[in-house]
């Protein structure tokens, strides 16, 4: 008897017992494993991609090995992406027919799958930057006003519903932040972010930042020694074409193509 007062708790009791069917009765010694308080559900509470799902299912995997019998909700998940398409088809209508401007869709969207989903939605639906997949040559032979005035200032140039490097500076300052208390990073990015982050640690201009050559395919390690960083250039021995591009010395919007495409690398 316990103490007015003092809490008690009872363990999770396991314990394996004959199992009571007939069938298991005509298999002498067959025994199954049971929690003595079953039935028993588990649900996992977190933050997004913190492992859950696949806590679950390793869970799941083991139980069932172990002869309990045990199922995660697939159903729920089928439900989920139902519940994601139509939120999906939701923002469509308020952009396409109600005029809206923004649409903030709310999800954790921690897959691989469901990311492909929302990329392959936004490009069906034309929401994505006008320029978006596009080649320098396709780009000028269809924006060529646009072309040029990337040409003129690209530091601070957005193609239309783009992005600027200005713009990215500014998204990736807490990024370096971070970088900067840390040791040992690998950085795995697109080469606008890496020219930003090396802009950053080897103290170059917003000139010079877009201009700052970055090789597919290719490592850049950086050493921090007295005066800045020591750059080491670890090409990983992947095909791959050269897309830096300088800039052209006549930026003028009325430029014929041909001065325009002067500095594109052969890249086919």
């Amino acid at each position: 008897m316990s103490e007015v007062g003092e809490l008690t708790q009872t363990p999770l009791q396991k314990v394996w017992i004959p199992h009571a069917s007939n069938r298991l009765h005509q298999r002498r010694g067959s025994a199954v494993p049971q929690f003595t308080n079953s039935p028993t559900m588990v649900i996992l509470v977190g933050l997004p991609a913190r492992g859950k799902t696949y806590i679950s299912k390793k869970l799941t995997h083991y139980l069932n090995w172990i002869g309990i019998s045990t199922k995660d909700n697939q159903e729920a998940m089928h439900i989920r992406r139902q519940c994601a398409l139509a939120a999906l088809k939701d923002v469509h209508t308020y952009l396409s027919r109600e005029e809206g401007q923004v649409a903030v869709f709310d999800a954790t969207n921690t897959t691989r799958e469901r990311r492909n989903m929302i990329l392959q939605f936004a490009r069906d639906h034309g929401y994505k930057g006008v320029c978006e997949e596009m080649s320098y040559e396709e780009i000028q032979a269809h924006h060529p006003e646009e072309f040029a005035l990337r040409d003129q200032d690209k530091y601070r140039y957005r193609y239309p519903k783009g992005e600027s490097y200005e713009d990215l500076v500014q998204r990736l300052e807490p990024v370096i932040m971070e970088l900067e208390r840390q040791e040992n990073v690998l950085v795995i990015c697109h080469q606008a972010v890496m020219r930003c982050l090396l802009a950053y640690f080897l103290d170059k201009s917003a000139e010079e930042l877009p201009y700052l050559k970055c090789p597919l395919h290719t490592v850049l390690k950086l050493t921090p020694v007295a005066y800045g960083c020591q750059v080491e250039s670890i090409f990983l021995n992947v095909e791959a074409v050269n897309t830096h591009r300088e800039r052209p010395q006549n930026v003028d919007v009325t430029r014929e193509p041909e001065e325009a495409l002067g500095t594109v690398p052969p890249h086919y």
